[in-house]
């Protein structure tokens, strides 16, 4: 059995000397040495990544293959998921300038996702009458759905653009030329958007809608500030939304299908923007990484705690806490069976280590 360092002796320079251990440090300061960090773990025997990720907990907070995934996200200079696998599989959620946001430093924020991402569940957090929400979807072909009255009482924002150098677009889906530059309307507020948030510091704008990234290619025009995007999959958001509309008449539904599909093509032929702002802004420091809340990530997550406590035993050479771990787990009803499973494994492969 491996001797333990003392709590004296516990820190990532006295680790880094030992050959049976590897680790991933938080000051990792390339790809390439990330990935070559990873490789020195995974060489390593069953046993000897039982101490590593014991001691990874220890110092970081997380274990090794945990570290990895999350630094990743700061380096990858391409996408971890494949492009054509975007379409199923979500990505985490990026908050990038939040603190500022929040403490009223930058008082503009674009949240980006597809439709029916949950881009609206994101800024639930943000109410009050300081606060000004504006989704681009009610740009298209808003004489159909509002008055300028109706503007008026909805947002400043939106009446003032409207009622001013926005007065064009202020048409319905039987006044749209479906032959004209469709991205017209979308960058031009978003341009009036950033001069009317300076002008009014004393308030908060919020824009949701996928079009920010759809029609801008140099996501550092947004730089200054914040920016939230969803992670959530092509094929996820699509399915939410279909089921969020089937609440509204035939004909409600039947006329939102034909205003957005004017604009279909443009998801498909811009979607590559979608990849670029993200490599862009999970680089940077005030990017705040947030996996999607769902089954799977709580599933993991729970998952990863027991392993926490079985390493734990397992490099104590408590045998009995890890019998212990299983039993519990076996008795547990409520457990999930997924879960259940791979902890009752664990707990055995971790006593066969300690043989």
């Amino acid at each position: 059995m491996r001797e333990l360092l003392t709590d004296d002796k516990l820190n990532l320079e006295e680790l880094e000397k030992q050959k049976d251990i590897a680790l991933i440090s938080d000051d990792v300061s390339s790809r390439e040495e990330l990935i070559e960090s990873l490789m020195k773990y995974l060489k390593l025997t069953r046993k000897q990544r039982r101490y590593s990720d014991y001691y990874s907990v220890k110092i970081f907070g997380c274990n090794v293959s945990d570290m990895f995934i999350s630094l990743a996200y700061r380096f990858k200079f391409e996408s971890p998921i494949p492009m054509n696998e975007t379409f199923f599989i979500s990505e985490p959620d990026l908050y990038y300038n939040k603190k500022a946001f929040d403490e009223g430093d930058i008082n503009l924020c674009f949240v980006i996702g597809y439709s029916g991402s949950g881009k609206s569940v994101l800024t639930r957090e943000y109410e009050g009458s300081d606060i000004e929400k504006i989704s681009l979807d009610d740009l298209v072909c808003v004489k159909d759905h509002y008055t300028m009255a109706d503007l008026e009482m909805m947002s400043e924002m939106l009446y003032s653009f409207f009622a001013g150098p926005g007065a064009k677009y202020y048409i319905s889906i039987k006044e749209r030329d479906v032959f004209a530059d469709r991205s017209e309307v979308f960058v031009e507020f978003i341009k009036y958007a950033k001069k009317y948030a300076s002008a009014h510091k004393d308030r908060k704008f919020i824009l949701e809608g996928i079009w920010t990234y759809l029609f801008f290619d140099d996501p550092s025009k947004f730089d200054k500030y914040a920016v939230y995007m969803k992670g959530t999959s092509l094929i996820k958001s699509k399915l939410r939304r279909m089921k969020r509309e089937s609440a509204n008449t035939p004909v409600e539904s039947w006329d939102r299908l034909l205003e957005f599909g004017i604009y279909a093509g443009d998801t498909t032929f811009r979607d590559s923007n979608v990849d670029k702002w993200r490599r862009h802004f999970e680089k940077k420091k005030e990017t705040v990484i947030k996996q999607e809340d769902n089954y799977f990530t709580l599933l993991k997550q729970n998952i990863m705690a027991q392993m926490n406590r079985i390493n734990d035993c397992f490099v104590h050479g408590d045998a009995d806490g890890i019998r212990s771990i299983s039993r519990k787990a076996s008795s547990d009803r409520k457990m999930d069976l997924t879960e259940k499973t791979f902890i009752i494994e664990e707990c055995k492969r971790a006593l066969a280590d300690m043989e």
